[in-house]
């Protein structure tokens, strides 16, 4: 008897629960033990997105009416045989050829079932659906992620009792009062993503959710004929807050006293936006050549940066961020986009060392090219990081020689602080490439 059947039943559904669905109902074939362990997993997921999957050409496509058919059949023949008294997660997702009035039975029953985590979602083109009352008024349910969808109505009596993390993702609505009211009532909702698309019917997202701890706004298709979102926020106990803003459509109101971790993606809409986050301690910036550092705004609290180097003004923007950051201990730099073409990156010319030096204490770079400016900046820092206490590299490249020359200058430059241990490894995508 192998070692996988000497495990319990519990055992033995916790793993089934890791799986998809059709690939939990396929195990049964294993055994007889294995026949009917399926059909007590409190996990149902149907479908994934391509971009789950590393071989996108594997995944069927949604206008495949044989792959809608066995969707559906699929979905009908679980749910038929399933046995678990409690339905923790229900995800539709690839649910493209499905009917309104099947996701809307689909749903009903999952509720049923008190269900804690629910997923819908379309792939290539968004889909109408018709939700049941009574999932608006579920008590159990702690996870919503709706992705492409089209609603056809949202009651005027919701009651999201349970609801702690919402993601709406390229959702159109009703009406702008539709979204309001599928936020407004979850009384203890933390985590919100809001990803705006073409002809939502939302000029104004309103948020006000006084229990709401983490929030992402994602502006991540353009539409040169809608004019650009506004999103008026009541922050009260919110303390990460995420922007990805591709095309600069984002207007942003409000006020964020509570901050702790921010992380702004190519925000080029306006210098206001950086003004709201004067206290916040850990911050993330990837931000377009264009764009100005706000007057007079200093990051009084930060105590960690990280910033991309995509952009050819990120040593202008290093000096400037650095300059108004006087408690900053960690710096990292990193290339996680790819770069500008043709671009010329200046050389690091501050006016006098940033305050913050006296003071960092751990310093990061994640694909160090090794060019000239590249070893100007990392040279400026170790010098003049009076207490740095470990510098690690990370180089581009994964050729032994070019690395221990890059190496080699970085250790024979003179730096401030003789208990720093600067380290120079390969980055993570370079060891999995060298395997």
């Amino acid at each position: 008897m192998d070692k996988i059947s000497q495990l319990s039943d519990d055992v033995l559904i916790k793993i089934l629960s890791l799986l998809q669905t059709k690939d939990a109902v396929a195990m049964s074939i294993l055994s007889k033990r294995w026949k009917s362990l399926w059909t007590l997993v409190p996990t149902l997921i149907f479908g994934e997105y391509p971009e789950d999957r590393e071989d996108e050409d594997e995944v069927p496509k949604t206008n495949d009416e044989s792959h809608c058919i066995n969707m559906s059949q699929l979905v009908y023949g679980t749910l038929l045989l399933h046995k678990a008294p409690v339905l923790e997660c229900f995800h539709l997702n690839r649910a493209s050829g499905c009917s309104p009035s099947e996701i809307d039975l689909w749903v009903r029953i999952a509720v049923q079932r008190f269900v804690r985590d629910l997923t819908i979602g379309f792939c290539y083109e968004y889909g109408i659906i018709r939700l049941p009352d009574r999932l608006f008024r579920c008590e159990t349910l702690e996870t919503l992620e709706l992705k492409k969808v089209i609603f056809l109505e949202v009651p005027s009596q919701i009651s999201f009792q349970s609801l702690k993390t919402l993601r709406l993702l390229f959702v159109k609505y009703v009406d702008e009062e539709s979204f309001v009211r599928l936020i407004s009532n979850s009384p203890v909702l933390e985590d919100l993503v809001v990803e705006t698309c073409h002809d939502d019917n939302v000029a104004t997202f309103t948020i006000n959710v006084p229990s709401l701890v983490s929030f992402s706004i994602r502006n991540t298709l353009q539409d040169l004929e809608t004019e650009n979102d506004l999103f008026v926020v009541h922050y009260h106990c919110l303390k990460q807050f995420t922007i990805v803003d591709y095309f600069g459509e984002l207007t942003l109101i409000g006020n964020m006293p509570k901050l702790v971790e921010a992380n702004l993606l190519s925000v080029s809409c306006q210098a206001k936006v950086l003004k709201c986050f004067t206290c916040v301690k850990c911050l993330s910036l990837c931000l377009p050549q264009e764009y100005p550092f706000p007057t007079g705004t200093v990051l009084s609290q930060l105590v960690s940066l990280e910033l991309c180097l995509c952009e050819s003004n990120w040593t202008n923007m290093l000096v400037t961020v650095l300059q108004h950051s006087p408690k900053l201990q960690v710096l990292k730099l990193a290339m996680n986009h790819l770069m500008c073409e043709g671009r010329t990156v200046c050389s690091i010319q501050p006016s006098s060392v940033p305050e913050c030096l006296y003071h960092l204490k751990t310093f990061e770079w994640r694909d160090y090219a090794g060019t000239e400016v590249d070893k100007e900046v990392a040279v400026y820092i170790l010098k003049n990081a009076k207490r740095l206490e470990t510098a690690t590299i990370y180089p581009e490249t994964d050729e032994l020689v070019h690395r221990h020359k890059m190496f080699e200058e970085l250790e024979i430059a003179s730096r401030s602080s003789r208990a720093c241990e600067l380290t120079m490894y390969l980055s993570l995508y370079q060891r999995f490439k060298s395997c």
